[in-house]
């Protein structure tokens, strides 16, 4: 059976089965429907040689010949029964005495001659109706034998009866039908079994169930390999397929069959994530980004699928190595010129200027400061370092500047990579509205940023500026996704801020700066440094 599964497609199988079933249930209707016209055939042929029977009995003419006959007359009835075979088409009426000598019969030489079987019209003889299938002159026969009266006396036995083979023939034209019938409806029923084959292999698109179960199997194990989410629904809004990785994303069981959430639905399906390249949306503390797409079968849209990469983890390492290369280019940038500063040194010195040297070196001292001790005598956390130093700079190209507050302190420390990439996306989001909150530079605003990291892992961020502030109107939105005074596709760095702080179970306070701008006070838990 095995191999005959290995060798025979599965449509083929379907085939054969269907048509096997069609041909045991219409064989078995034949037979059932042969079984009962048979014995309907014969309740009729009953009925209608007893009714030829009855009829011929009653005929005065026979009654009288019979009686004749028991007389001892030498006569029959030939003339009068031959034309009555005829006319109520059956095969003989025999006719006999109460001897049961012959009065008529379909061969005339028996005529005259008693009856071949006596055991058969005996119960006639004493008045009963008796039906009897056996051989007979003609051969097999089906008769039945009457008793004929005369004055409530029996005087003699009708015959009537029809030969097999006429039996046979009339069995076989009412059957007939029945068995065209059977025939035409088990080859009905195998085409429509090739048909719903034929259906199946288009619906299975040619494979076999054993090889569609090993690719859905194949295919789940992939799907949920994949670094990437994978969220697919129907045109009826109800999932269809969704990897672990989603399911770790949106921190909730998406079952198949399950309506999709309408925040995920509106999130994952909207027109904008149709672009090409996807579309970037926030939900909680991760920046995702959303492509999606139609699910075709053969021309025909079944669904939409959706493929969600999280870039808040990529956009924290972008963060965190852009801090760290703000940092490196700024140690080359000062060993480099560190280098012709001593060279300037070294020619004040042969040349014996030594307070123009010292002068020189107070210079160099007070520059460092400024630019970079700043910030790395106070903060002991490269990727940090860098990342301020990339704010400062970009500040100070608009005509402002980016201070640490004198308060600032951060030992050197090592965090968790996910509490490191949350606290960088925080600062850099401060710094960037902090910022942009200045609209008009001028040489008296500022950005002041005070980043302090108690012993136990408390992390206190503080940035303030001397912008425009925040209105109360702006205030009370300023946290909703998407909401932002600055153009349509912004409004995703406060939302960022705040998932990012209820993640690290922090608190975020906003206030208004004196004389003008904003202070953001925000304490954050990182964990016990390492």
């Amino acid at each position: 059976m095995q191999k005959l599964k290995k060798q025979l497609p599965f449509w083929a199988i379907v085939i054969a089965v269907m048509a096997l079933a069609i041909g045991v249930s219409v064989a078995t209707t034949v037979v059932l429907i042969h079984r009962d016209t048979v014995a309907e055939n014969k309740q009729t042929i009953q009925r209608r040689i007893l009714r030829v029977a009855r009829s011929t009995a009653k005929m005065p003419a026979v009654k009288r010949v019979i009686r004749a006959s028991n007389a001892g007359a030498d006569t029959n009835l030939q003339t009068v029964i031959k034309p009555l075979v005829s006319r109520d088409d059956v095969d003989f009426i025999v006719v006999m005495n109460h001897q049961l000598i012959r009065l008529s019969h379909p061969r005339a030489k028996s005529v005259g001659h008693h009856f071949s079987s006596v055991k058969d019209p005996a119960p006639a003889l004493r008045g009963q109706i008796h039906y009897s299938q056996k051989p007979g002159v003609l051969g097999p026969e089906y008769r039945v034998f009457l008793p004929v009266y005369d004055r409530g006396r029996v005087i003699g036995v009708v015959c009537v009866g029809l030969t097999q083979q006429n039996l046979d023939q009339q069995l076989q034209h009412k059957t007939r039908p029945i068995l065209l019938g059977g025939l035409l409806g088990f080859l009905i029923g195998c085409i429509l079994a090739i048909l719903l084959g034929m259906y199946l292999r288009y619906l299975l698109l040619g494979m076999e169930p054993s090889e569609i179960s090993e690719r859905i199997a194949r295919q789940k194990l992939i799907d949920d390999s994949l670094p990437e989410g994978i969220v697919a629904i129907n045109r009826n809004g109800s999932i269809i397929s969704a990897n672990q990785t989603a399911q770790h994303l949106f921190g909730q069981p998406l079952s198949l069959n399950d309506p999709l959430p309408a925040t995920l639905r509106a999130l994952l399906f909207a027109p904008a994530t149709r672009q090409t390249s996807g579309s970037e949306v926030a939900f909680q503390d991760k920046r995702l980004l959303v492509t999606t797409n139609d699910l075709r079968v053969r021309g025909r849209v079944i669904g939409q699928v959706s493929l969600i990469r999280d870039m808040s983890a990529i956009t924290g390492l972008i963060d965190k190595l852009a801090g760290t290369e703000h940092y490196i280019s700024s140690l080359r940038a000062q060993t480099h010129e560190f280098m012709n500063q001593l060279q300037v040194i070294n020619g004040l010195l042969e040349l014996a200027e030594y307070p123009r040297a010292l002068q020189f070196m107070q210079e160099i001292t007070n520059s460092y400061h400024q630019d970079v001790g700043a910030v790395t005598d106070k903060i002991k956390w490269p990727a940090m370092v860098g990342l301020i130093l990339g704010k400062r700079q970009e500040a100070k190209e608009q005509g402002f500047s980016l201070t640490i507050d004198a308060q600032s302190a951060v030992t050197q420390v090592t965090f968790e990579n996910r509490v490191e990439v949350l606290a960088l996306r925080i600062v850099s989001n401060l710094l960037d509205n902090a910022i942009a909150a200045i609209t008009a530079p001028k040489s008296t605003d500022q950005v002041t940023l005070r980043l302090v990291l108690t012993a136990t892992g408390t992390l206190t961020i503080v940035v303030t500026d001397t912008g425009s502030g925040i209105s109360p109107a702006v205030r009370t939105q300023m946290f909703t996704q998407g909401f932002s005074t600055k153009g349509p596709q912004r409004g995703y760095g406060m939302s960022l801020i705040m998932a990012a702080v209820t993640t690290l179970k922090g608190t975020l306070a906003i206030t208004a700066n004196s004389p003008q701008g904003t202070v953001v006070t925000i304490q954050v838990e990182t964990g016990a440094p390492k």
